[in-house]
């Protein structure tokens, strides 16, 4: 019999093709498995924050130069959701011009004098709540407690330092474990994820609008197969694919999930047995991807704000077109990491766009859709930095 490990990682491509078979096919039995799919989804759920909190801790709390890496991760990331967010907007320009303004009854306003804020960022970035943070699942929360938490420690006694690396590797290890169970039951849950969500598809929607979905599109291949694959080979030397192939899995459930925190204990598990990455930089990297790095959603939103400006019967200018730049770029960073998470950070753009609410009706006709592929990109992201991360950084002790 085949490990487990292999027959995850030849099943889950069947169980995906599965799924959009069905959904094609029968889609009025979607309402009968969908409770497997959403049972996969929680199971995956529960250990997305035990196990940030304790991979960055003991990445850490183990020595590891966090000016180093942490500067490395952050340059990367934001180097490739620059590029995302400046990609988005020129097809945004090119494209948007074939929607006629007007169409969904969408109001037609004026977009001058729109003022930028971070104060929402700002107040989602520090925790006043540890216990709500986790009731919330409030990842950048944790992702900051645990930070804070391995810079405190270094100044314990050695043995009290060491009494609680040894807890938190024992936790991962356990943590770990567990979702080699839950991955063993992968299959079904993707297939019924798929299943449920593509026979509900309102394609007719969709297809009323051609050009942005082009848009997409194009946007999309460029950046997950020419920017992501070259900025790869460029630093490592190595072909992308291969790289691919070891990660296509995490890839897969980012896919089915529409969620880029749910899938990160699989990219975590992928990238350190298939791909050979240093557990303490996946500890580390990985849930700032989770949080921080949202090339998908960067070059996505980017788009839809072109778009829905083209509706709104608005000229954009030169200006306007960077401001929209910035504006993707650090909203995608505090875009939550589950289906969905991108509406409240979408009113919040609109507001300081000057677009009324109204203009979410777009959003919500087409993020449904979008949804699962953007959300791939956003993994593709992450796996690819952490790669080149553990390049630069994987050799220190």
């Amino acid at each position: 019999m085949l490990p487990l490990r292999l027959r995850t990682l030849y099943s889950t491509p069947v169980a995906l093709f599965s799924g959009v078979v069905l959904a094609i096919l029968v889609p009025s039995g979607a309402a009968y498995v969908a409770w497997l799919g959403e049972i996969f989804l929680s199971l995956l759920k529960v250990l997305i924050l035990p196990l940030i909190l304790v991979s960055i801790y003991a990445s850490l709390t183990s020595g590891t130069d966090l000016k180093r890496l942490g500067g490395r991760t952050l340059g990367y990331y934001l180097m490739t959701s620059s590029f995302a967010a400046a990609l988005g907007t020129l097809v945004g320009f090119a494209l948007a011009g074939s929607l006629p303004a007007g169409l969904l009854s969408l109001e037609q306003v004026d977009t001058a004098g729109a003022d930028f804020s971070l104060d929402r960022f700002i107040q989602n970035l520090i925790p006043s709540n540890i216990f709500a943070s986790f009731a919330e699942g409030n990842i950048l929360h944790i992702v900051v407690i645990s930070i804070f938490a391995a810079l405190a420690s270094r100044y314990l006694a050695e043995n009290s330092r060491r009494f609680l690396l040894d807890g938190a590797v024992a936790l991962n290890d356990l943590l770990m474990q567990m979702l080699e169970g839950i991955l063993a039951v992968a299959p079904v849950g993707i297939l019924s994820l798929v299943y449920a969500s593509l026979a509900g598809m309102q394609w007719g929607e969709i297809f009323q609008l051609r050009s942005f979905v082009w848009a997409v599109t194009i946007a999309v291949l460029v950046h997950a197969l020419l920017f992501l694959p070259g900025l790869y080979f460029l630093r490592t030397r190595r072909s992308a694919w291969r790289f691919l192939g070891a990660v296509k899995v995490a890839l897969m459930t980012a896919f089915s999930t529409a969620s880029s925190s749910a899938t990160y204990p699989v990219s975590k598990r992928v990238l350190e047995e298939n791909a050979g990455l240093s557990p303490r930089i996946t500890g580390f990297t990985l849930p700032l991807g989770a949080t921080l790095n949202m090339d998908g959603s960067a070059l996505y939103q980017s788009i839809l704000l072109i778009f829905m400006s083209q509706l709104a019967g608005a000229d954009i200018s030169l200006l306007q077109a960077l401001f929209i730049v910035l504006l993707t770029m650090a909203s995608s960073a505090g875009t939550a990491g589950i289906p969905g998470g991108g509406v409240a950070m979408m009113a919040f753009m609109l507001d300081l766009l000057g677009l009324p609410q109204t203009y979410l009706a777009l959003y919500l006709v087409v993020d449904r859709f979008f949804d699962y592929p953007i959300t791939v990109i956003n993994v593709w992201g992450d796996l690819i930095v952490t790669a080149l991360v553990d390049r630069d950084c994987g050799q220190e002790p």
